[in-house]
């Protein structure tokens, strides 16, 4: 269920902020044609000429002269700013614009910024670029801490083949050593869990050329599970099994009873 979860958690947030989406903008469109329509109908040249004609009759019956405005003094126009000028430079292609768009041009612009934030969000929260290769949410962080952590390749070699019955590897063991040993260290991550081709009669660390130093890290690390381990160069045998793993641990016959 939390895997299903995790799967449609990203296209379930997506369907819902389109939906809010297209909400905000029939409320905004709505908006905007409740305005048109009342300055339509506060410039409407009835509505200018029924007041007239209201307010003339209302003066005559007053036996008075209708009344006309005084005309206002003109104050002398300043040098304009930088802004009125780039304000008045605008004017016409925004009102241009703004009367053929369906939406007020700024209400569109605060859309687009936010379908941009909301789409950083989710990429970066939600893991859609940069998935896992499961396809699970948010993979993209941990693949990459995944890539910074050593691989460990776990085999089990306590097999005992002495004697004329030989006594084969304790069953479950890799497993069991990786998921209590392995997994809990910091720096390391499990690689293929496998029974070796031979056993060992102690528990071993073999690592490649270039990894000695982890090899000696995975040693200490291992030391109060595993108790003192040998650290080694790898060989042929173990390569074989490891699927390119750095760093191998071999459990021995000594730790069979792990």
């Amino acid at each position: 269920m939390i895997d299903l979860l995790e799967r449609i958690g990203p296209y379930l947030g997506i369907a819902a902020f389109l939906g809010l989406a297209i909400l905000a903008f029939l409320i905004i469109q709505q908006a905007r044609e409740v305005r048109r329509l009342r300055e339509w109908a506060g410039r409407a040249p009835e509505r200018a000429d029924e007041a007239a004609t209201a307010a003339a009759a209302a003066a005559e019956a007053r036996g008075e002269e209708a009344e006309t405005p005084e005309e206002e003094a003109v104050a002398e126009p300043g040098e304009p700013s930088r802004w009125d000028r780039l304000r008045d430079r605008l004017a016409g292609p925004f009102g241009e614009l703004d009367r053929r768009m369906p939406m007020d041009p700024r209400y569109l612009i605060a859309v687009l910024a936010a379908v941009l934030i909301a789409v950083g969000v989710l990429t970066s929260g939600f893991g859609l670029l940069g998935g896992d290769d499961d396809g699970g949410g948010g993979g993209g962080g941990k693949r990459g801490a995944d890539q910074e952590r050593v691989e460990v390749a776990v085999l089990n070699a306590t097999q005992v083949e002495e004697g004329p019955v030989p006594i084969e590897a304790v069953s479950g063991l890799a497993g069991r050593v990786a998921s209590e040993v392995i997994k809990p260290i910091s720096g390391f991550k499990v690689g293929t869990e496998e029974t070796a081709s031979s056993g060992f009669e102690e528990t071993t660390i073999m690592f490649e050329p270039e990894a000695e130093a982890e090899a000696e890290d995975l040693a200490r690390a291992v030391a109060s599970e595993l108790g003192e381990t040998a650290v080694t160069p790898m060989i042929n045998e173990v390569r074989e099994l490891s699927s390119g793993a750095p760093v191998a641990l071999v459990i021995g016959q000594d730790d069979a009873e792990f």
